[in-house]
């Protein structure tokens, strides 16, 4: 009992540790990821508002929908465009999915993935420093260490999670409703202008009715429902700390693993995105850890459910955010083990 009691006492000084040695970080990753939940609202309100209608207007005066609008835009260079947003899975019709498009979009994926290879590397730079045989000569065991590392990220990455999701929630709050805006009349005057005499003079009418659900209908938001995307934003989280923890326990230099991590993890989501581009690289995308990241479903109201049917599986077979809580238990599993049992080097 007594060696139980001082072994959580000295869990609890090793988590204090972290704490101290983290805070700033994470208080400045907190600040930049509510931060630009929030801005992404601000900025496209603008595109919802103004930009929107314009669109709508071209069409109906085209007699095209706006399905057939963003065929051609997204069609060609384009679809890499309409690959980094989502997929088909989104539609820029509703104001739901435009702003959804911020949890997938690269700087917010990048500084998940800066966080973990910080975080990943973090013993390792203590290795490097000369600090953690000053740590180990204490009553400390390597497994209480590794162990303290693994609560303090399952702690943390909630609250990133919450950050980036809860940002987009104000956001949405903040900005809500969207409501539409007229089109500029010297605009309305020039596209008029612009058509030919006999369209003018109505004896051949193009133009139809736009389709679909009313603006107001399609501008509707529940910032709440932006909440339901933190458990996969930190469920990647946790699967690339998982990742970078485990390759760092067999290195021996914190720079070259932060290159080679860093590499590794570029390769992975371009892969994920040139494999959706062309269909024969299909099977690389189970291979990636983006792949499993669908934090756009949980906000729509969908299942995150993933069917591998690049690999021949047509069923949805588990949800995509147990998949990265998986690989991140694996990797803390692997690092640790390595870590207790490698030997320290002398530091240099």
């Amino acid at each position: 009992m007594m060696a139980r009691e001082a072994s959580f006492h000295s869990l609890g000084l090793l988590m204090a540790r972290l704490t101290r040695d983290w805070r700033w970080w994470l208080v400045g990753f907190l600040t930049l990821l509510g931060g630009f939940g929030l801005v992404w609202c601000l900025v496209l309100r603008r595109t919802l508002e103004d930009i929107s209608p314009f669109f709508r207007l071209l069409a109906s005066q085209s007699g095209l929908g706006s399905r057939d609008i963003e065929s051609v835009v997204f069609d060609g260079p384009g679809k890499m465009l309409r690959t980094l947003i989502g997929g088909d899975r989104i539609s820029l019709e509703n104001a739901m999915d435009v702003l959804s498009i911020a949890l997938v979009h690269p700087l917010a994926v990048g500084l998940l993935g800066l966080w973990a290879i910080g975080r990943g590397t973090a013993l390792l730079g203590e290795l490097d420093r000369g600090t953690l045989e000053l740590l180990l000569s204490q009553p400390v065991s390597r497994r209480l260490v590794n162990l303290s590392h693994l609560l303090f990220d399952l702690a943390t990455w909630p609250l990133l999670a919450l950050a980036l999701s809860g940002g987009l929630a104000v956001g949405a709050w903040w900005i809500h409703p969207i409501r539409e805006k007229p089109v500029a009349p010297e605009l309305l005057q020039k596209m008029e202008a612009a058509k030919p005499w006999w369209l003018r003079l109505g004896l051949l009418e193009t133009s139809k009715p736009t389709k679909g659900r009313p603006f107001s209908e399609r501008m509707q938001l529940t910032p709440p429902d932006f909440l339901k995307a933190a458990p996969a934003v930190a469920a990647l989280g946790f699967a690339l700390s998982g990742i970078t923890y485990a390759v760092s326990s067999f290195g021996r230099s914190r720079i070259q693993v932060l290159g080679m991590l860093s590499a590794a993890l570029f390769l992975m989501y371009l892969g994920n995105l040139l494999a959706q581009l062309y269909e024969p690289m299909g099977w690389v995308r189970p291979l990636t850890v983006f792949y499993y990241y669908r934090p756009q479903e949980l906000v729509l109201g969908r299942m995150d459910l993933i069917a591998l049917r690049e690999w021949g599986m047509v069923h949805p077979v588990v949800p995509a955010s147990l998949v990265l809580v998986a690989i991140g238990l694996a990797g803390y599993w692997a690092g640790s083990r390595q870590m207790e049992r490698r030997d320290l080097p002398v530091p240099l």
